[in-house]
């Protein structure tokens, strides 16, 4: 049984050692421990407490790293303890116990390193010299790490000053903190031609309303006059709107078309007439014919307008004022034009 402990020793192999066997006190050294042998022992490594005797102190431990050998057939252990010794002196760390377990062997095994003598020594004096004071503590450098706490603070505290003022200004105005976003504008042709549909679907001339259903198509096509070639067609007569299109670039038979329109407005709306039925569905094809054939022009941003009669002129200044300070009414007008939207994907009409 000699035997087999001996041969079982043989194939495992214990290090332990120092970076230096000399230190000054409180100075810090590795001991290296390591341990190789069989890939099929079992090795259970040693348990090492906060020191290895009395003087000297274990500060850290690194993870036990596991190699092995090329063929596969040897494994080592390895860890590095950090120690360091604030007494002076002559220190032996004692051997470090391993135990092992071979397979198929009853016996528990043990190796043990070799002790090893560390040498502890004090800084040397100079007695000859006098004694100083001691030094009065130094300031640190702030890091930014600690400045950055104090960093955000102050700019929260500008960001929360400068939304105050911002509400208390606004409040003082009287405007909402916060605005809706904008509606895209709907382009004029989009718009009569919606109109258009709805007066359609109104069926105003059936039931009776003559009246209000061709004052609400001329309305529309005012209405997309102002929008699209910028004629106050709202404030003008039929004659000064349709001298006004002459200026335009809409051909001389779209002009016909909403003339048409125009005076067979005028004659139901002062003269009291009653147009046959074809007249009110010919009406609302040709204003949509006209909006088809001028909605791609491009929108005029003046008309020259020469208004030699003092009452035109009158009336156009007084629609100047109008349009400068009623422009919500003009929107409101387009809105009750519109009424219930037939749908909210439809294109232009090309």
């Amino acid at each position: 049984m000699l035997f087999w402990q001996l041969v079982a020793n043989a194939q495992v192999d214990v290090i332990s050692k120092l970076d230096t066997n000399a230190i000054l006190v409180g100075d810090q050294v590795h001991l290296n421990l390591e341990i190789s042998f069989p890939v099929d022992y079992n090795i259970l490594w040693p348990e090492l407490n906060d020191t290895i005797i009395s003087e000297i102190e274990i500060l850290e431990k690194s993870p036990i790293d596991t190699l092995f050998s090329k063929d596969k057939n040897t494994t080592t252990l390895k860890q590095q303890l950090l120690i360091t010794c604030f007494d002076s002196g002559y220190y032996a760390l004692p051997p470090v116990h391993f135990d092992y377990i071979v397979p198929n062997d009853p016996i528990k095994h043990f190796e043990e390193t070799d002790a090893i003598l560390l040498q502890v020594s004090t800084i040397a004096v100079d007695t000859t010299q006098a004694i100083k004071d001691i030094r009065a503590p130094q300031t640190a450098p702030i890091t930014f790490r600690e400045a950055l706490p104090y960093i955000l603070v102050g700019i929260a505290i500008l960001i929360i000053a400068a939304l105050l003022v911002y509400y208390f200004r606004k409040r003082k105005k009287e405007e909402p903190v916060f605005k809706a976003p904008v509606k895209p504008k709907l382009p004029p042709q989009q718009i009569a031609m919606t109109a258009l549909d709805n007066l359609r679907l109104k069926k105003l001339w059936q039931s009776g309303q003559i009246k209000e259903y061709h004052t609400e198509l001329t309305d529309i096509i005012r209405i997309y006059l102002d929008g699209k070639f910028n004629i106050m067609a709202m404030e003008l007569t039929t004659d000064e709107i349709m001298a006004l299109l002459g200026k335009t670039q809409i051909n001389q038979q779209a002009q016909k078309r909403i003339r048409q329109v125009f005076q067979l407005a005028d004659m139901v709306k002062f003269a009291k007439q009653q147009p046959l039925p074809l007249e009110h569905d010919s009406s609302l094809n040709q204003a949509i014919d006209f909006v088809k054939e001028s909605m791609h022009l491009n929108q005029a941003s003046h008309i020259p307008e020469k208004i030699d009669d003092k009452n035109t002129l009158a009336k156009t200044e007084i629609g100047n004022q109008k349009k400068e300070e009623g422009s919500n009414n003009l929107d409101e007008s387009k809105n009750n034009l519109l009424g219930p939207k037939i749908s909210s994907d439809k294109k232009e009409t090309e």
